[in-house]
């Protein structure tokens, strides 16, 4: 069933690429429980997405699969444990595939010595994700992890915090990302949803909803780079492509068209709030998404210039130190 699931999120090989020369994939997850087992504590069993399906995946939607360059983030089943990660990282070096990672740890435990070692493998960055497991969000608490952590990582070269919260809390995170020491990764449009998410009272007008202007803000100061993917998590109308979302990411590349990156969110996993109470012995499946439709609707909302920059030039500037 999972390779299944995997060949049908590729594109047709009749279909012209999408992905130009050089271009970065800056959001995608390995699962291979052959590499290194799931945390006992996850929120979910993934079906199977190895390393080779990434690979075969990334090829299907590029000009030039050799000069790409894709990021490994790591997911939330293997909780802190980044050895799967770190091993495709390796192996990806012996492949000469451009690759780099971010990273989910626990500081407590991880000497400076161990994440200048992961730093020569190609990690350049720690995740915060508060919506793994649908829970809710304590500020408190993540205003002191964005502290903590970028105080323990300042000093590694081109490392940032990549945080997947929801929308409305960069209202209350602004002034504390605005001072931080490191630059911020916002997953998943920052957490900015579609009308088809959103209450009535915001459907006519998607980008005054709660966090948006502060989101803005930051990225403008440049603390912080938008990552356009993971539309199906923020909007509901998938037999469109998910185009109401459209103000929104065109609201980003007329205002920030710098700070804005592209990832596939590879290999579309499910949401947080469905996961509750749901057993582990049970694999959730992948979604079925149409990624060369979502990549032609971003070109057409941004244009040429803007779609260039959000694949080539702006995750240049970011993950090459």
């Amino acid at each position: 069933m999972a390779s299944q699931t995997i060949t049908i999120n590729g594109n047709n090989p009749n279909i012209q690429p999408f992905l130009l020369r050089k271009a970065f994939d800056t959001h995608v997850h390995v699962f291979d429980p052959r590499l290194g087992p799931y945390a006992t504590g996850r929120a979910y069993t993934p079906e199977d997405a190895p390393l080779e399906s990434l690979i075969a995946f990334n090829q299907r939607l590029s000009k030039d699969p050799n000069e790409n360059t894709i990021i490994l983030v790591q997911p939330s089943p293997y909780k802190n444990d980044c050895s799967v990660m770190l091993q495709c990282l390796r192996k990806l070096k012996t492949q000469n595939v451009n690759a780099f990672g971010i990273a989910v740890l626990n500081l407590d435990v991880t000497t400076d010595a161990e994440l200048k070692g992961m730093h020569g493998l190609g990690v350049r960055g720690i995740r915060l994700n508060l919506q793994a497991d649908g829970k809710e969000v304590s500020v408190e608490n993540l205003v002191s992890a964005l502290q903590r952590t970028a105080d323990r990582i300042r000093y590694l070269p081109g490392w940032i915090i990549q945080l997947f919260v929801p929308g409305w809390s960069w209202d209350c995170l602004h002034d504390t990302i605005r001072d931080l020491p490191v630059r911020v990764i916002a997953d998943h449009l920052g957490g900015m949803l579609g009308p088809s998410k959103l209450p009535s009272t915001l459907q006519l007008n998607p980008t005054s909803q709660p966090g948006f202007k502060s989101l803005l803000s930051l990225a403008k100061q440049g603390r912080i780079f938008v990552k356009i993917s993971g539309l199906y998590r923020m909007s509901n109308e998938m037999s469109m492509n998910f185009s109401d979302l459209q103000s929104i990411v065109q609201s980003f590349a007329t205002e920030i068209p710098d700070q804005i990156i592209w990832g596939s969110d590879w290999p579309h996993t499910g949401d947080g709030h469905s996961r509750l109470n749901k057993s582990l012995e049970m694999k959730e499946p992948f979604r079925i998404i149409n990624n060369s439709g979502i990549l032609e609707q971003l070109r057409e909302w941004m244009g040429d210039d803007v779609y260039s920059k959000m694949l080539v030039e702006n995750p240049i500037g970011l993950y090459q130190n």
